[in-house]
Protein backbone atom coordinates (compact mmCIF):
# COMPACT_ATOMS: atom_id res chain seq x y z
CA UNK A 1 0.00 0.00 0.00
CA UNK A 2 2.66 2.47 0.75
CA UNK A 3 4.88 1.56 -2.11
CA UNK A 4 1.65 2.53 -4.54
CA UNK A 5 0.97 5.63 -2.41
CA UNK A 6 5.04 6.12 -3.22
CA UNK A 7 4.74 5.72 -7.31
CA UNK A 8 1.78 7.69 -7.13
CA UNK A 9 3.35 11.04 -5.46
CA UNK A 10 6.19 10.75 -7.37
CA UNK A 11 4.45 10.62 -10.93
CA UNK A 12 2.12 13.63 -9.79
CA UNK A 13 3.66 17.51 -10.49
CA UNK A 14 3.75 18.04 -6.80
CA UNK A 15 7.04 15.93 -6.93
CA UNK A 16 8.65 18.20 -9.31
CA UNK A 17 7.98 20.68 -6.43
CA UNK A 18 10.20 18.47 -4.39
CA UNK A 19 13.31 18.36 -6.27
CA UNK A 20 13.43 22.05 -6.36
CA UNK A 21 16.87 23.11 -4.66
CA UNK A 22 14.92 26.05 -2.38
CA UNK A 23 12.70 23.31 -0.80
CA UNK A 24 15.85 21.57 0.39
CA UNK A 25 17.50 24.78 1.44
CA UNK A 26 13.96 25.58 3.82
CA UNK A 27 14.43 21.77 4.92
CA UNK A 28 18.04 22.56 5.96
CA UNK A 29 17.63 25.53 7.51
CA UNK A 30 14.86 23.79 9.63
CA UNK A 31 16.77 20.98 10.42
CA UNK A 32 19.81 23.63 11.49
CA UNK A 33 17.69 25.22 13.99
CA UNK A 34 16.26 22.25 15.56
CA UNK A 35 19.71 21.22 16.30
CA UNK A 36 21.11 24.18 17.42
CA UNK A 37 17.74 24.22 19.83
CA UNK A 38 18.21 20.65 21.07
CA UNK A 39 21.60 21.28 21.60
CA UNK A 40 20.76 24.35 24.03
CA UNK A 41 17.94 22.51 25.80
CA UNK A 42 20.63 19.59 26.44
CA UNK A 43 23.27 22.17 27.77
CA UNK A 44 20.72 24.04 29.88
CA UNK A 45 19.32 20.76 31.02
CA UNK A 46 23.07 19.12 31.82
CA UNK A 47 23.96 22.41 33.39
CA UNK A 48 20.74 22.46 35.58
CA UNK A 49 21.72 18.81 37.06
CA UNK A 50 25.47 19.93 37.58
CA UNK A 51 24.64 23.19 39.67
CA UNK A 52 22.02 21.06 41.93
CA UNK A 53 24.20 18.13 42.61
CA UNK A 54 26.64 20.89 43.74
CA UNK A 55 24.68 22.37 45.65
CA UNK A 56 23.24 19.04 47.27
CA UNK A 57 27.11 18.44 48.05
CA UNK A 58 27.61 21.63 49.86
CA UNK A 59 24.37 21.09 51.84
CA UNK A 60 25.01 17.59 53.03
CA UNK A 61 27.96 19.15 54.59
CA UNK A 62 27.10 21.82 56.49
CA UNK A 63 24.09 19.14 57.94
CA UNK A 64 26.90 17.13 58.50
CA UNK A 65 28.89 19.80 60.46
CA UNK A 66 25.83 21.24 62.40
CA UNK A 67 24.01 17.92 63.38
CA UNK A 68 24.96 16.36 67.00
CA UNK A 69 25.12 12.81 67.86
CA UNK A 70 22.07 11.10 68.31
CA UNK A 71 20.81 7.51 69.34
CA UNK A 72 17.25 7.85 67.95
CA UNK A 73 15.89 4.08 67.97
CA UNK A 74 19.52 2.82 68.59
CA UNK A 75 20.53 1.61 72.09
CA UNK A 76 24.12 2.39 73.04
CA UNK A 77 24.58 -0.94 74.50
CA UNK A 78 22.47 -3.63 73.14
CA UNK A 79 22.14 -6.52 75.88
CA UNK A 80 22.93 -9.62 74.69
CA UNK A 81 20.47 -12.76 75.15
CA UNK A 82 21.93 -16.09 76.06
CA UNK A 83 19.57 -18.76 74.57
CA UNK A 84 19.74 -22.09 76.86
CA UNK A 85 20.36 -25.00 75.03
Amino acid sequence: MGVLLLLLLLQTPAAEALMEPEFCYILDAILFLYGIILTAIYCRLKFIVYRASQQGATKKKEEAIYVGLSSEGQETYETLEIKGS
